[in-house]
């Protein structure tokens, strides 16, 4: 191989294993609880605007926004924020549908503006991720937190 071809080869790998990863993976882990007697937890949850009078986004597809039932009634994910609201759609009907309605159509489907009785939120910098657990989050150690009451402790409370 002439030196010149070695020098374009090594430029180029050079500049491949510099590019930096792609960072746009949403990171952040929400642990809720609903209100006493609730569960939403099959529902679709769409988000709403701070006073619940509009819903200001809802999902596509909701494959991977299933949430994990967690120790004591808590949930892990599956929210669209601590400002959801739950539609009377289950996810797996959600997800079988070739089209999706409109935000006014899904706020006639309500049934729930303000589900949640606790509602905390972390932008996990690595420290809950385990590649063996759900969704690649160690439940086992926020399950942990959850039984000794430190959620607090690693997680900000919205709610």
């Amino acid at each position: 191989m002439k030196t010149s071809s070695k020098i374009l080869l090594i430029c180029i790998f050079s500049l491949f294993c510099s590019c930096k990863k792609d960072h746009t993976r949403d990171t952040t882990i929400q642990i809720y609880k609903f209100q006493t007697g609730k569960d939403y937890s099959n529902y679709v949850s769409v988000e709403l605007s701070e006073d619940g009078s509009k819903i200001t986004s809802q999902p596509s597809r909701l494959n991977e926004r299933w949430p994990v039932q967690l120790d004591s009634g808590y949930y892990l994910n599956g929210s669209m924020g601590v400002n959801s609201g739950y539609i009377s759609v289950t996810i797996e009907d959600y997800n079988l549908y070739d089209s999706i309605s409109g935000v006014d159509s899904l706020y006639k489907l309500l049934i729930d503006k303000d589900p949640y009785l606790e509602y905390y939120s972390r932008d996990d910098d690595g420290t809950f991720r385990n590649e063996n657990g759900i969704y690649g989050i160690d439940t086992v150690l926020i399950n942990s937190l959850i039984r000794s009451n430190k959620l607090e402790r690693y997680f900000k409370r919205l709610k």
